[in-house]
Order: C-alpha cells, then sequence, then structure tokens
C-alpha cells in the first residue's frame, strides 16, 4: 500500500489531498484565501502570503492520514506552457521541492489546469489515455480544448477561448456589485434561484469561436447603479446568458462524435449550468462527465491521483 500526496496552491484555494493505492482518495483539505469584503480579488503578493500561512495549517490536519508518502504531485503553474507562469504555485511546488528533497521520494509537477483534469478523471479512472475534450470554466480561466496523451501527460489544443473576462470573472464581479460575498458563485446561484425569466436579458456577443463577457459586465454594473431591476432577476438573467453563450459556441463546433466531453472548474459547480451542459453534449452526441460539485473547484486530488497513476505506470 502506498500514499500519493497531492498540493495545489491557486489564485484562491490552497489544497492538500492524500490519495490511497488501495483505498482511493482518503483525505482532501482545503482553505479558500480570504478576500475582503466588496473586494474582487487578491494581489498575487497576498495569495503567497496567505498560501504560506494556510500550508501548515493543513498539513496539521492531513498528518493523520499521510503515514509514508511514496510519490508527490503538485501544480507548478497554471498551464503547461513555456508563457504560463503565476507567483502563487510557486509556495506548493516549493513545499513539494523540499518535501522530495527531504525524504528523497519523486515529485510529479502538472499544471493547475491538469489537476482539474485528473479531478474529474480520479471519478471515470476508463479516462485515462484515451483523447477527450476538455471545458474548464473557473474564476481566472474559460477554454474548450482538446486533450491527448503522450507518455501519460496531457497535451492539450486550444479550441475555443475567451476574448476578456472569464464567466467566472463576470459571476464574482456581478455577485459582489450585488453584495455578495466573494467568491460568489454559490451564493449567485442561490439568489437566481429566486428570480424570474426573462425579466432580466443580456445581449450576445456577436462573436464566433470565442467567449466575450466584458460588454456584459458593464451592463450589469450600470444597471444595478440604476437600481431599476430586481437583484435576484439580474443573477437568474446573468446565469441565463452565461448558459446561452454556451450554447452559442457548442453546438456550433464540429466536435468529434462519441468523444468524452469533460467539464471542470469552479463554474460548473453549477447546476443549472451543469445540466445545460448535459443537453448540449446529448444533442452534440458527446459522452459527458462531470467532477462532483465538491471536486470541481480548486482542490489537489487530481495531483495525488495524477502521482499515483504516472508511478505505478512505471511498474
Amino acid at each position: 500500500m502506498s500514499k500519493f500526496l497531492g498540493i495545489d496552491t491557486s489564485c484562491y484555494t490552497t489544497s492538500l489531498a492524500v490519495y490511497d493505492s488501495e483505498k482511493g482518495l482518503i483525505c482532501e483539505e482545503r482553505i479558500i484565501l480570504r478576500v475582503k469584503m466588496g473586494g474582487r480579488g487578491l494581489s498575487q503578493s497576498n495569495m503567497v502570503y496567505q498560501h504560506v500561512r494556510n500550508l501548515p495549517v493543513l498539513m496539521q490536519r492531513i498528518s493523520p492520514s499521510l503515514g509514508d508518502v511514496s510519490v508527490i504531485g503538485v501544480s507548478s503553474f497554471p498551464r503547461r506552457r513555456a508563457d504560463s507562469f503565476m507567483p502563487a504555485f510557486l509556495v506548493g511546488k516549493g513545499l513539494a521541492d523540499s518535501l522530495s528533497a527531504a525524504v528523497h521520494i519523486p515529485m510529479y509537477q502538472f499544471s493547475h489546469q491538469e489537476n482539474h483534469a485528473l479531478s474529474a478523471i480520479r471519478e471515470a479512472p476508463e479516462l485515462w489515455g484515451k483523447d477527450f475534450y476538455l471545458m474548464h470554466l473557473s474564476g481566472g480561466t474559460q477554454d474548450v480544448l482538446r486533450c491527448a496523451w503522450k507518455q501519460n501527460k496531457i497535451e492539450i489544443q486550444e479550441l475555443i477561448t475567451t476574448r476578456d473576462i472569464t464567466a467566472g470573472q463576470l459571476i464574482d464581479r456581478i455577485g459582489v456589485a450585488l453584495g455578495l460575498l466573494f467568491p460568489a458563485g454559490k451564493h449567485l446561484e442561490i439568489l437566481a434561484m429566486e428570480g424570474k425569466d426573462k425579466n432580466y436579458v443580456l445581449p450576445m456577443t456577436k462573436i464566433l469561436n470565442a467567449f466575450s463577457f466584458s460588454g456584459q459586465e458593464n451592463q450589469c454594473l450600470h444597471d444595478i447603479e440604476g437600481n431599476q431591476y430586481n437583484k435576484a432577476d439580474i443573477a437568474k438573467g446573468l446565469l441565463c446568458h452565461i448558459g446561452d453563450s454556451l450554447e452559442k459556441e457548442l453546438l456550433n463546433y464540429p466536435f468529434e462524435k462519441g468523444t468524452p466531453f469533460v467539464s471542470i472548474g469552479g463554474v460548473m459547480s453549477n447546476l443549472y449550468l451543469k445540466g445545460l451542459v448535459n443537453d448540449i453534449c446529448r444533442e452534440k452526441m458527446l459522452k459527458p462527465y462531470f467532477a462532483s460539485p465538491k471536486y470541481s473547484s480548486d482542490n489537489a486530488s487530481g495531483n495525488a491521483f495524477g502521482a499515483f497513476m504516472n508511478y505505478s505506470s512505471r511498474y
């Protein structure tokens, strides 16, 4: 029996996870980074500061499950690209480097995006080694990607991305403007349940093969300031607009039928959007896969699982 430690220090979450070779995921802990009331985000220096403080707390929490860790998996960068860098991930990588050197165990580096994908694959291990589409919707990312495998590493090709802000940023920014806590996703979802259909409608951006939400952000902020719409209706209209944008892009893209379509990221924990994507996949004859809501948002379970799968494949 071997244990695998996963580490992820993202923009708004510090997280650790332990995967057991026989029992699967046995422990997962996270701390959401603190954002001041009314704030819409954090500076990288503040993220680094909070991660440094949070990691010892989380290590203490998971210590009963650690035992003899054989391998470490860590998010070292946002995406697996030469130009992809973010200081927040260096905190987790620094811990992984130190532990690896101190106890002489292997370390595998993943991108934060791969960690998300692996979180979903952990719950559907039959996807390991198979090509699939990946839609990553989070606070900082909005991408539809083609994923292939090369020696247990995921090679990613960008198909559809955003021209400006992401759906996650739109939700957070408008949520804060509506008086909700940051990150605003779950709070906006609850508020939207009280809204009425078609009482608040945002215009669709006329761009093909790309997402764009900056115009809708400006419109929402203007309407909130004007105080002429019910807050719940704005929340409902906002989520409906994001759903309509997904329909426009995904229904028009020439996906290969029968291919798995994996949806990940904090935005995909929204039940309305998840149901909509499921319907789109059915119409496009794709096979939908979702991480459970708990593991759709930022967490380190994908890195722990990825370390296990990479290490196991060597023997």
